[in-house]
């Protein structure tokens, strides 16, 4: 959904987009069976385009795609509080 969220891909670019900016190579075995599920639930949409079947998110994955952002934002902020508060009782007790 990251990939898909910037711009619409084909598959190919959506595997080398994951394995230049994640460094996971995934195959066309697991790449393809995760694109159909995500279709399925409507979070992606699929479109012809000379022969190759484009990826895009759809309206409805954009607004998951936001929601689960935010959610793992939030987290990491927590957290970052979290250690941050204990490296200070940290420092105070040595």
């Amino acid at each position: 959904m990251t990939v898909l969220n910037d711009a619409p891909a084909y598959g190919y670019e959506i595997m080398a987009t994951v394995h230049r900016e994640f460094g996971v190579l995934l195959s066309p075995g697991t790449l393809y069976p995760l694109l159909h599920w995500l279709e399925e639930k409507e979070l992606i949409e699929s479109s012809q385009n000379g022969g190759r079947i484009v990826y895009s998110a759809s309206l409805r994955g954009k607004k998951r795609f936001k929601e689960a952002l935010d959610a793992f934002s939030f987290a990491i902020d927590k957290m970052s509080a979290f250690v941050k508060e204990r490296e200070k009782e940290i420092v105070l007790q040595v």
